[in-house]
């Protein structure tokens, strides 16, 4: 997949996507963008989230970054973390936008997005507030996806509960959670299942 940002300074940038790269775009001045598949025959499963910032009119910014497959087996990958400097960051501090987390893309919000490819009969553990990165610690809301990415087969169980079983494409909004509490993924289907967490305030 290839994609197409425009800054508002109209300075071009073209992205070529693969599995395992996030492109993170600010674009609170304004941008436009495009994506396409450059494959004739291949299909291309991607998400695209869109998540509201503590600030308006932040300055368009790209991060595009790569985080491996064996490592998202391991357990839940950290992807994006809120920007370090916090809401009242300086001009200087967004420019430089390093996020709360080493490694992790920086975003301007009280939000973490996290992704794991657990094994058939395997369990991993979220917890929540990213290991105790966000500034609001209760009332959290966690959004757990199964994206469809295994013809049908991938399967999950939230907390051991049989009444949060998801399957591809299905998702669960665990509401009124604290930071460092945890969450139990367990993978019950026919093939690895591939999930991504969406923690927020």
């Amino acid at each position: 997949m290839q994609k197409k940002g425009q800054e508002s300074e109209d300075k071009n940038k073209f992205f070529r996507l693969h599995r395992g790269d996030v492109q993170f775009t600010t674009g609170g001045r304004g941008i436009s963008h495009s994506e396409y598949n450059e494959h004739n025959r291949d299909t291309v499963h991607f998400l695209q989230i869109w998540a509201l910032p503590w600030k308006r009119n932040l300055p368009p910014a790209y991060h595009t970054s790569t985080f491996s497959e064996e490592s998202k087996r391991q357990g839940f990958v950290t992807i994006i973390t809120p920007l370090k400097a916090g809401p009242n960051a300086t001009l200087d501090e967004e420019a430089a936008a390093v996020p709360t987390v080493e490694g992790t893309i920086p975003v301007h919000a009280d939000l973490v997005f996290s992704a794991g490819i657990i094994p058939q009969g395997k369990t991993f553990s979220y917890k929540v507030g990213g290991g105790d990165v966000v500034s609001s610690k209760s009332g959290r809301n966690v959004y757990v996806h199964l994206p469809e990415t295994k013809g049908g087969k991938a399967k999950i169980r939230i907390d051991g509960r049989d009444n949060a079983i998801l399957s591809e494409g299905d998702a669960a909004f665990v509401t009124q959670v604290n930071a460092n509490d945890e969450l139990k993924v367990e993978s019950i289907g026919e093939a690895e299942a591939e999930v991504v967490v969406i923690d927020s305030e």
